[in-house]
C-alpha cells in the first residue's frame, strides 16, 4: 500500500473519530443501518437502470484497485522503446523483421497503427482510423467515471428519501409518544441525509474525479503515439521522433547521468548513427 493511501485512511480514520466523539449522546449515535441501506440501495439499483448492470458489477468490482490506485495502468516508457524500433525496422525496410516485432505489442493502437502502415494505408486513412481507435480505447474508463458522478447525484437524493420517510414515520406516532422520543426519531431520520451527502463527497466524486485524471494521462499518452505514428509513416528518422518524445516530457529524468543511460540504451535499440538525422 502506497504512502498516500494510508495517509489517507488514517486521515479518514481520524475525521470518522472527531465526528463520532462531538455526537452529543453515545458513540453509536451515528449508526443508521436502515438508513444506510435506503442510500446504498437505493443508488444501485437507480444506476442499474440508468446504466448496462454488467458494466455497473465491474465497476463495484474493481473499486479496491482504483482505490489503490493500481488499476490497468499502461506501460508508455516500453511503448515508446519500441514505437521507436519499429521506427527503425519501417525506415531500413525491414519488413519481415518489422511483422514480427509488431506481434509482440501489447498496446493495441500501435499495433494497428504499424499494420496500417505496412499495407500502404494513405496518411489520412491512419489518422481516422487510429483516432477512432484512440476513442474505444478511453471509453472503458469514461463510462466507470460516469457511473461515479452517476451515484453522488443519486445518493443525497435517497438520503433524502429515507429522512422524508423517516419523518412521515415520526408524524404518524406524533400523538402516542413524547418529545424525546420524536427528537431521537428525527435525528435517526436525518442520519440518511448524512450518509448519502459522505456517499457522494467522500468515495464516488473523489474516484470519479481520480479515474477522469487518469483517462487524460492515458488520452495525451496515445496522442503522443499517434504523432510518433504518423512521423513514422513519413519515415521520419528514429532520432527525430525521439527528440519529439522528449520534447512531450518522455523520458521524464533530466538528469546529465540520465541521459547518457538512455542515448546508449538507444544508440544499442537502433543501430544507427548518432550524428546523421535525415
Amino acid at each position: 500500500m502506497r504512502f498516500f493511501t494510508v495517509f489517507n485512511v488514517t486521515l479518514l480514520m481520524l475525521l470518522g473519530s472527531v465526528v463520532v466523539l462531538i455526537s452529543p449522546s453515545h458513540l453509536f449515535a451515528l449508526i443508521n443501518v436502515p438508513g444506510l441501506l435506503v442510500v446504498l440501495g437505493g443508488t444501485l439499483c437507480a444506476v442499474m437502470l440508468s446504466k448496462p448492470q454488467h458494466k455497473v458489477l465491474q465497476l463495484l468490482r474493481e473499486l479496491p484497485e482504483i482505490i489503490r490506485g493500481q488499476a490497468r495502468a499502461f506501460q508508455g516508457r516500453a511503448e515508446f522503446k519500441q514505437l521507436l524500433r519499429c521506427a527503425h525496422l519501417y525506415r531500413s525496410s525491414q519488413t519481415r523483421v518489422l511483422e514480427q516485432e509488431i506481434k509482440l505489442a501489447q498496446q493495441p493502437l500501435l499495433r494497428k497503427g504499424v499494420q496500417l502502415i505496412l499495407d500502404r494505408c494513405p496518411l489520412d486513412d491512419v489518422n481516422n482510423i487510429m483516432r477512432k481507435e484512440r476513442a474505444r480505447l478511453l471509453i472503458p474508463n469514461q463510462e466507470k467515471s460516469q457511473i461515479l458522478r452517476l451515484m453522488s447525484s443519486y445518493a443525497p437524493a435517497f438520503g433524502m428519501l429515507g429522512t422524508l420517510l423517516g419523518m412521515i414515520h415520526m408524524l404518524y406516532g406524533l400523538g402516542d409518544v413524547g418529545l424525546d422520543e420524536v427528537g431521537v426519531t428525527m435525528g435517526f431520520a436525518l442520519l440518511t441525509t448524512l450518509y448519502g451527502l459522505v456517499v457522494a463527497n467522500l468515495v464516488c466524486k473523489p474516484l470519479a474525479i481520480k479515474l477522469e485524471k487518469r483517462t487524460a494521462e492515458h488520452a495525451a499518452h496515445l496522442n503522443v503515439l499517434l504523432e510518433g505514428l504518423v512521423m513514422m509513416h513519413e519515415k521520419k528518422h528514429p532520432l527525430v521522433i525521439r527528440d519529439m518524445l522528449e520534447a512531450h516530457g518522455i523520458p521524464a529524468e533530466n538528469t546529465p547521468e540520465t541521459k547518457k543511460a538512455i542515448k546508449s540504451r538507444f544508440s544499442k535499440l537502433l543501430p544507427l548513427a548518432a550524428s546523421h538525422v535525415d
